[in-house]
């Protein structure tokens, strides 16, 4: 029964992988454009509620396509993604944690969920920051500092702080020594989803 119930998932997750890579090689045709850079701060938000969206990979690549432009691409992928944050933040204080249940099904019962909630009874902040500066999924601490009634800026903050510190790093990285990104904690699966192998041109990757 568990092998029945394997193989349409693992499909699902093959055809969803294809779909996002053929995506991304089209979007990165417009790399040169003067809305890409917003466009992927658009998908950053929108990411904090689908959770499918590989941010951190569509970075990697569009500043390795365009490495003059490593700044500004952070710059709009850091505002985006906190932006999509502080939307998640307002609406669960306004809807509660029900709501975000519907989205995010039994995210409050896996370990990471537990470890979150530890860390941040102990840091607060701290731990927004942190995970916003890391590729962990940040949902789980935006989540639990709405719920403890954290006041929205200084959480906005912590979280575009975080953000904008990852993104440089991940954007220079990129732009200047991209055979280093394989090296990078917790982005290989990303560049797996679109397609992307370290130490190709990124012109040559099919």
């Amino acid at each position: 029964l568990k092998l029945i119930q394997e193989g349409p998932i693992l499909s699902f997750k093959a055809k969803l992988r294809k779909r996002i890579e053929s995506s991304v090689q089209y979007l990165q045709v417009y790399t040169d454009r003067i809305w890409y850079p917003p466009l992927l701060g658009f998908l950053a938000m929108i990411d904090s509620f689908i959770v499918i969206i590989p941010t951190d990979g569509l970075l990697i690549s569009s500043a390795m396509l365009k490495p003059k432009s490593w700044v500004y691409l952070s710059f709009c992928i850091s505002t985006g993604s906190t932006m999509g944050a502080m939307i998640l933040f307002h609406l669960l204080q306004t809807h509660g944690l029900p709501w975000v249940l519907e989205i995010y099904p039994a995210i409050n019962q896996g370990s990471f969920w537990l470890w979150s909630e530890t860390f941040f009874l102990r840091y607060g902040l701290l731990l927004v920051f942190f995970i916003a500066a890391t590729p962990v999924m940040q949902q789980p601490s935006i989540i639990l500092a709405s719920a403890a009634h954290t006041p929205f800026l200084p959480t906005m903050l912590a979280i575009f702080v975080g953000r904008l510190l990852k993104y440089l790093i991940m954007s220079y990285i990129s732009s200047h020594s991209p055979r280093l990104i394989s090296k990078m904690w917790g982005v290989q699966d990303e560049l797996d989803e679109i397609g992307i192998h370290v130490g190709t041109p990124i012109h040559k990757q099919k």
